[in-house]
C-alpha cells in the first residue's frame, strides 16, 4: 500500500490552501488553536469515506473544499476518487478517556480496540494497541491528536521509540504535540511547524534537517530538555550546567520567570556545539541567545581554535544575538576556582544584591524576555 508523499488542502477549516509533504513520522507542533487538529481532520476527511463533511468544515462557503494527495507510487487520490487510499487510523484526544477511535473501521483500528478491552485505562490502550499495531500492521496512516495525554514523561520517550517503530514496520505517522519528549532536535525534517495569521489562516512548514554526526544524535535523540527548544517562544543557549543552573536565580532577581515566559535554558554540551544550536534555533523559528566563555585571557596568545569558535558563533547567531563572558564565568562572576563549579555559581549568584549582577547575565536574560514577547521582532 503506498503512503502519502503530498497532501494538498484547500478551504478546509482553517486550512485554506496548504501543501504538505510529510516524511514516515510527521509530528506537528505550534500555538495553540494554530490549527494542528485541523490538518488531522482534513487527513480523515481525505482517507476516510464514512467522514461527512459539512458546512463547518468549510472556511470559504464561495468556494467548494478542495482535498486530494499525491501517494508514493504517484498515483493521486481526492475526495472524489479514493481508489488506492491508504487505510486511516484516527486517534482524536477528545476520545483518549474512552473509545480512543473515531471514523470507519480498519484492522488496525481492530487491533487498538482489542488492546481498548484487554485494558482497564484508554492510555495504556494506546499505547499496547500502537504496540500490536507495530508487529502486524502495514501500510497504515496514524492520525493521531496529542498522544502524549495522560502518560508519564517515561512513556513519553517509550511512544517517541514506538512511533519510530510503527514508520520503519512500512506505516506513515502523523500526530500533533505539545511535548518535547516527542521531538527531537536531531530530527528536525520530523517537525512541521503550524501558525496561524491574524486572518485565521493556518500554514504549515516542515523543518529542514540538519547534518549532525552521530555523537550529537545520542546526546540529543532522546533529550527532551533540549527538545523544548521546539515549544519556546525564547531560549538561551548555554555552553554547560553551570550557567543553566544559575540564569533562573537572575530571571527571578529580575522579577520574573524563565518558565512563566516560556523561554528554555539550554545546556548544550559545549561550546562546540553552539552553532549548530542556534542554526536550530533558526529553522525552527525561535529567537536566541548564543552565550559562551570567550577564553581569551588578557597576556595570552589567543588560541586559534578558540578565536575561530568565537567568530563562527556571533556569526551564526548575529552580534545582537550574542553574548561573551570574559573571559569566562568565573570572570564575570567575580569568584576563583574551579571545582564544584555549578554548586559554587549558583551560591554566588543566589546571594547577589540585583543591582550587582554581572552585566553580560543580566543583557542576556533581557534580550530573552523582549524576544519572547509576542510583539518581538523576527529572528535575523
Amino acid at each position: 500500500m503506498a503512503l502519502l508523499r503530498e497532501i494538498r488542502v484547500g478551504n478546509f477549516r482553517s486550512a485554506r490552501s496548504l501543501t504538505l509533504s510529510p516524511g514516515p513520522v510527521c509530528a506537528f507542533i505550534g500555538e495553540p488553536g494554530a490549527g494542528k487538529s485541523n490538518v488531522l481532520f482534513a487527513l480523515r476527511a481525505l482517507l476516510d469515506p464514512g467522514y461527512d463533511l459539512s458546512t463547518a468544515d468549510v472556511s470559504d462557503g464561495q468556494r467548494e473544499i478542495s482535498i486530494e494527495a499525491t501517494l508514493a507510487d504517484g498515483s493521486t487520490i481526492s475526495l472524489d476518487d479514493r481508489r488506492g487510499a491508504p487505510p486511516l487510523v484516527h486517534l482524536p484526544a477528545a476520545l483518549r478517556g474512552s473509545g480512543l477511535i473515531s471514523g470507519a473501521e480498519t484492522a488496525a483500528g481492530e487491533v487498538i480496540r482489542a488492546a481498548l478491552q484487554r485494558e482497564q485505562a484508554p492510555r495504556v490502550a494506546l499505547v499496547r494497541g500502537l504496540e500490536a499495531c507495530a508487529r502486524e500492521m502495514t501500510g497504515v496512516v496514524f492520525a493521531i491528536e496529542d498522544p502524549e495525554l495522560f502518560l508519564a514523561p517515561q512513556a513519553h520517550r517509550y511512544l517517541r521509540r514506538l512511533i519510530r517503530h510503527l514508520a520503519e514496520a512500512g506505516n506513515q505517522v502523523f500526530f500533533t504535540t505539545h511535548a518535547p519528549g516527542l521531538l527531537s532536535v536531531a530530527a528536525l525534517d520530523e517537525v512541521n511547524l503550524v501558525t496561524r495569521d491574524a486572518t485565521g489562516v493556518t500554514a504549515v512548514e516542515r523543518l529542514r534537517a540538519v547534518d549532525v554526526d552521530d555523537a550529537f544524535r545520542v546526546m540529543c535523540e532522546f533529550d527532551a530538555e533540549r527538545s523544548e527548544l521546539f515549544v519556546s517562544r525564547a531560549a538561551i543557549l548555554v555552553e554547560g550546567m553551570t550557567e543553566k543552573v544559575v540564569l533562573p536565580f537572575v530571571f527571578h532577581a529580575l522579577g520574573h520567570d524563565a518558565d512563566r515566559e516560556q523561554i528554555s535554558i539550554v545546556e548544550c554540551g559545549g561550546k562546540s556545539n553552539l552553532p549548530l544550536f542556534v542554526e536550530i534555533c533558526r529553522r525552527a523559528r525561535i529567537p536566541c541567545i548564543a552565550m559562551h566563555d570567550s577564553d581569551l585571557r588578557e597576556g595570552e596568545e589567543p588560541p586559534d581554535e578558540h578565536v575561530r569558535l568565537n567568530a563562527l558563533i556571533r556569526r551564526r547567531a548575529g552580534a545582537r544575538h550574542t553574548v561573551v563572558l570574559e573571559p569566562d564565568f568565573e570572570g564575570i562572576a567575580g569568584y576563583h576556582g574551579r571545582g564544584h563549579k555549578p554548586e559554587r555559581a549558583w551560591r554566588h549568584v543566589a546571594h547577589t544584591d540585583p543591582a550587582e549582577l554581572p552585566e553580560p547575565l543580566v543583557r542576556a536574560v533581557t534580550l530573552a524576555l523582549e524576544f519572547a514577547h509576542p510583539r518581538a521582532p523576527s529572528y535575523s
